[in-house]
């Protein structure tokens, strides 16, 4: 009797681990477009799709965030949904140039992705 019960509160232990785990999910962000080069300071444009894992998850209401970095800079904004379900666009631009490594953050507890690098030139200076 001891036995079974240490058996079944087992089983429900590892369901619930399970079904906690899928409860935050894991995503794979992919990159749809994106400019190969920018201009620091000039504002362009980043689309990607969020796919989950979890087929009961695509129903999620999601508020990605989109990460830029180079060095100690870090620029950290929201981005907003396109018409197509599951996929988002951000509009930035990078302060400073430099390679900048882009990241986003699909809101699950884990984002698959491959990091984007960006080259930021420098602005160019208008004389008059």
């Amino acid at each position: 009797m001891k036995r079974t019960s240490i058996v079944l509160a087992a089983i429900v232990l590892a369901s619930l681990a399970t079904g906690i785990a899928h409860a935050g999910g894991r995503a794979t962000v992919t990159i749809l477009s994106a400019p190969k080069d920018v201009v620091a300071g000039e504002t362009f444009e980043l689309a990607f799709a969020v796919r989950p894992e979890w087929p009961m998850a695509k129903e999620r209401s999601l508020e990605p965030t989109v990460k830029a970095v180079y060095g100690e800079r870090v620029v950290t904004l929201s981005a907003v949904p396109l018409k197509t379900s599951g996929q988002y666009k951000a509009s930035f631009a990078l302060p400073s140039e430099g390679e900048w490594v882009i990241t986003v953050d699909s809101r699950y507890c884990e984002t698959k992705m491959k990091a984007l690098t960006l080259k930021a030139s420098p602005a160019a200076n208008v004389q008059s």
